[in-house]
């Protein structure tokens, strides 16, 4: 994302289950956590990059349960991306 784009978002843990998570963004020396999170189960709003670089979720299931998270996006971002 450029600085100053916004993406409005929306994502949950499908069925039972929460997770823990980590909304930030790095780039060009820079890093940012924009907002964390334990044992959610979903959450919703705009992300506004503060600068030019990769911005995103990490999220990490520390329940006995398996859980899928869906995300939903929308703005001015040029690709998304899943690690594997």
């Amino acid at each position: 994302m450029n600085e100053g784009t916004k993406a409005a978002f929306a994502w949950a843990v499908q069925g039972k289950g929460a997770v823990n998570y980590d909304t930030h963004g790095d780039g060009g020396g820079r890093s940012i956590s924009y907002q964390k999170g334990r044992g959610v189960p979903a959450d919703e709003g705009e992300l506004v990059a503060a600068f030019t670089g990769n911005h995103g979720w990490f999220w990490r299931n520390r329940g006995n349960t398996e859980v899928a998270v869906v995300l939903r996006t929308r703005g001015d971002y040029l690709e998304l991306r899943r690690p594997l």
